[in-house]
């Protein structure tokens, strides 16, 4: 809704525990559009150089896999705590409220724990690229460190699909 005076009508922030996930939302948005910002800037120096000059960014493409791995668990959070998770609701459309509302619990409860034991995995993962001191082949960007952030931002969204489960809506 707009006036002609005072502009765009601004929901009221919220406070408390509340003001802390929204600030977090953001923070979360903010990581994900850098990274996408570096692998775009990555890409574009990477065409250019190859195109124009017949020099390619060297391991261009390893850097781009890193990023792509981060920007998707960075997003993992973000799509869990909007419930933006592909769902399919052939069935459950023609449901009554109730069973519907049950269900899409469940499903919460599913996907919690999914994350969660995704996120213990992939600490365990991590855990072992760096006892093995495993690396990308060009660049040697350390795998163990890459691996934990992902295990970590799992461990972010199954946490949120695990409040989302227990809140009133």
């Amino acid at each position: 809704m707009t006036d002609a005076t005072s502009g765009p009508a601004k929901r009221p922030e919220p406070d408390g525990p509340g003001r802390a996930v929204a600030i977090a939302g953001r923070v979360l948005h903010v990581l994900a559009a850098l990274i996408l910002l570096a692998m775009m800037l990555v890409t574009f120096v990477d065409v250019i150089g190859r195109y124009l000059f017949n020099a390619p960014l060297p391991g261009a493409f390893e850097l781009t896999e890193v990023l792509l791995a981060l920007v998707i668990f960075v997003g993992l959070p973000i799509v869990t705590a909007r419930r933006d998770h592909v769902t399919v609701d052939l069935v459950t459309a023609r449901l009554p409220r109730l069973p519907r509302a049950v269900l899409a619990r469940l499903a919460l409860a599913a996907t919690a724990v999914m994350l969660a034991i995704l996120a213990w995995r992939l600490g365990i993962s991590a855990r072992d690229f760096s006892a093995y001191g495993d690396a990308t082949v060009y660049l040697g960007i350390p795998l163990g460190p890459v691996a934990g952030v992902m295990a970590g931002f799992t461990g972010i969204s199954a946490l949120v699909a695990f409040v989302l489960v227990f809140r009133r809506d």
